[in-house]
C-alpha cells in the first residue's frame, strides 16, 4: 500500500507539500509547484531473504522503487524538515529544502519502512521515527528519537510488547517529554520522552 503525504506548513499557511519519491512545495495554491529535494529513496533497493523462493539475480537489478513515505516539518523552524521514506532512509534539511542530508539510523536497513516521522515541538534538532518492518518478517516494535538534527539516533522501545510493529509515533505539542505510539495492535504513552512506554 502507497501513501502520498500531503501537508501544510506549520509557520506558513500558504506553504503546501506533497512527496513522491522527491519533495514538491507549492505556495501558489497548486498552480505552480517546485521541486525542492532530489530523490531520496535507495539507488539501489536491496533483496530481502524474506521473499523466499521469489528471490531471484534479477531482483539485485531492479530500479528504484522507493517513495518518501512520511514528512514532518518543524514547528519551530520552517526550514527544518524530515523525510522517510518506505525503503529504510530518513532524510532532512535545515534550509527549506536547498541542502539535504542522509541522517538514516546505522541499523535500519532496505525494506524498513519509516512508517511515520514527527519533528519535535520543544526542540528543533528533535524528530521521531516509527519503522515498520513487517515486509522483513520483523514483528517487533521500532521507534527512534534523535536530539541532534540526526547525527545520532535511540531506539526507544522500553515497555512495548515484542509483537507489535509501529506504525506512528507523536508528541504533544502542549508537554514536553510526552509521547503516543500507536502500533497494528493498540495505542501506547509516554512521559519521558519515550525511555518508557505503558499502554493506553
Amino acid at each position: 500500500l502507497r501513501t502520498a503525504p500531503l501537508l501544510f506548513s506549520p509557520s506558513d499557511p500558504h506553504a503546501l507539500f506533497f512527496a513522491t519519491n522527491v519533495l514538491f512545495k507549492t505556495t501558489t495554491g497548486g498552480h505552480t509547484w517546485e521541486i525542492i529535494s532530489p530523490d531520496l529513496s535507495r539507488d539501489s533497493p536491496d533483496v530481502p531473504p524474506s521473499i523466499g523462493i521469489f528471490r531471484t539475480p534479477d531482483l539485485a537489478k531492479q530500479p528504484r522503487r522507493g517513495v518518501i513515505y512520511a514528512v514532518s516539518i518543524s514547528p519551530l523552524a520552517g526550514g527544518v524538515i524530515w523525510a522517510g521514506t518506505d525503503d529504510g532512509l530518513i532524510h532532512a534539511t535545515q534550509d527549506a529544502g536547498a541542502h539535504w542530508n542522509n541522517v538514516t539510523p546505522p541499523s535500519m536497513t532496505s525494506w524498513s519502512k519509516v512508517a511515520g516521522i514527527d519533528a519535535g515541538h520543544f526542540n528543533q534538532q528533535t524528530a521521531y521515527a516509527a519503522v515498520n518492518r513487517i515486509r522483513l518478517d520483523d514483528m517487533h516494535p521500532h521507534i527512534f528519537r534523535t536530539r541532534d538534527g540526526g547525527a545520532t539516533w535511540t531506539e526507544i522501545v522500553k515497555g512495548l510488547p515484542e509483537n507489535g510493529p509501529v506504525n506512528v509515533v507523536r508528541e504533544d505539542p502542549l508537554r514536553k517529554g510526552l509521547l503516543f505510539a500507536g502500533t497494528e495492535r493498540a495505542v501506547y504513552v509516554s512521559f519521558d520522552d519515550g525511555d518508557h512506554w505503558f499502554p493506553l
